[in-house]
C-alpha cells in the first residue's frame, strides 16, 4: 500500500511540473490551477505512503503554484503551513520555522495579519526548545505586525498572540522585553474597553521589571499607569503593585513575601504567576533615592542591591545553597 502510494504522489509530482511549463498546448503560459491540484494529491499520497520529507516537497510546490494565482496566498500559505508542521514532528527545527516565516509573510500579502502573527509564533515555539534567542524575536516580531491595528475583531484575536508571546518570553527569562509587550497588550486591552485586562497586564508589567532588576522602570510604569484613565488607577492591580513596590522601598522583606503570596496573582497568566512567586528583595537593587527611610525593625542598612542574572535561582534570586554559603563566611 505504502509503496504503491509512493508511487502514485511522485506521478503527480511529475504532472505538476508538466502544467507549470509553458507550450503550445497551455496556450504558452502555465496552468497553475492543474499544478496546484497534482502537488495536492502528491502531498496526500506521501502522507499516505510516510515519505514525510517529499510531502513537505510537494506542499512546498503546492504552495508555489497557488502564489501565481489570483487570491492564491491564502492557500499558498497554508501549505507552507502543513509542511511546517511536519517538518516540526521530523524534529527539524530551523526548517519548520522558517516555513512558518514565509508563511506568516503571505499571510501578510493576504490582509490577514492575524493569520500572519499566529504563523510566527508557532514557529517561535517549535525554536525555543533549540534556539531561544531566536524564538524569543520571532515572539515579539508576531506581535509587531499586530501594532497599530485598528479592526477590532483582530485586536481581539491578537490579544492570544500577545499571552503566548509573553509567556515565551518569560519562560526565556527575557524580562524586559516581556514588559514591553505587556505595555503593549494593555494599550490593545485599553482599545477594548476592558480595564481588568488593562489593570493585569500593568501588574504583569511591573512583575517583570522587578524580575529583570529595574526598580525604577518599574515604578517609572506605575505612575504612568495612574496618569492615564485606562482602568489602572483605582484597581485592586494598581493598589497591590504599591503595595509590592512600597515593600521594595522600605526593604521589608516579610512585606514583599506578603504582596506576592496576594491571591490577585492566581488571576494572571500561570507564567506571571510563577514569576511573581519568586520575588524577593534581592531580585531587584533600589536606588539609594528610592529607598525608603523607615526601613523594618531590626534592619541596620538595607540589602545591597544585586545585578541581574547575578542570583542563582531559576529566576535570579540567591539560592539557598549560597545563602548558607554567606552565612558561614
Amino acid at each position: 500500500m505504502e509503496e504503491k502510494k509512493l508511487a502514485e504522489g511522485e506521478k503527480c509530482m511529475v504532472a505538476g511540473a508538466k502544467s507549470e511549463k509553458t507550450g503550445l498546448f497551455s496556450r504558452w503560459k502555465p496552468d497553475w490551477d492543474s499544478a496546484a491540484a497534482e502537488y495536492e494529491r502528491a502531498a496526500a499520497c506521501f502522507r499516505v505512503a510516510k515519505a514525510m520529507p517529499r510531502a513537505i516537497d510537494a506542499f512546498v510546490r503546492a504552495s508555489q503554484a497557488h502564489a501565481n494565482l489570483d487570491s492564491g496566498f491564502f492557500m499558498a500559505a497554508k501549505h507552507l503551513e502543513s509542511a511546517a508542521f511536519i517538518a516540526r514532528d521530523l524534529k527539524e527545527a530551523p526548517k519548520a520555522a522558517d516555513l512558518y516565516e514565509r508563511a506568516s509573510q503571505l499571510h501578510q500579502q493576504d490582509g490577514r495579519p492575524d493569520a500572519a502573527a499566529e504563523a510566527l509564533m508557532k514557529g517561535a515555539r517549535v525554536l525555543e526548545a533549540v534556539d531561544a534567542g531566536s524564538g524569543a524575536d520571532l515572539a515579539v516580531r508576531a506581535c509587531g505586525i499586530l501594532e497599530g491595528e485598528e479592526d477590532e475583531r483582530v485586536l481581539r484575536v491578537c490579544v492570544e498572540t500577545f499571552k503566548q508571546a509573553v509567556a515565551l518570553l518569560l519562560r526565556q527569562q527575557q524580562w524586559d522585553k516581556a514588559a514591553g509587550l505587556l505595555h503593549k497588550q494593555s494599550s490593545i486591552h485599553g482599545v477594548l474597553g476592558q480595564p481588568h485586562g488593562v489593570a493585569r497586564c500593568q501588574l504583569s508589567a511591573i512583575v517583570a521589571r522587578l524580575a529583570a532588576d529595574q526598580f525604577a522602570a518599574a515604578e517609572a510604569d506605575n505612575d504612568k499607569a495612574l496618569a492615564a484613565a485606562n482602568g489602572w488607577a483605582g484597581s485592586d492591580e494598581a493598589a497591590l503593585a504599591e503595595t509590592l513596590l512600597g515593600a521594595f522601598s522600605a526593604q521589608d522583606e516579610d512585606g514583599v513575601a506578603k504582596a506576592v503570596g496576594d491571591q490577585l496573582f492566581n488571576h494572571l497568566e500561570n507564567q506571571v504567576t510563577h514569576v511573581a512567586r519568586s520575588l524577593t528583595l534581592r531580585s531587584a537593587g533600589v536606588p539609594a533615592d528610592r529607598l525608603n527611610a523607615n526601613l523594618p525593625v531590626g534592619s541596620s542598612a538595607p540589602l545591597p542591591p544585586i545585578a541581574a542574572g547575578a542570583g542563582t535561582g531559576d529566576f535570579g534570586e540567591v539560592a539557598p545553597e549560597d545563602e548558607l554559603t554567606d552565612d558561614l563566611t
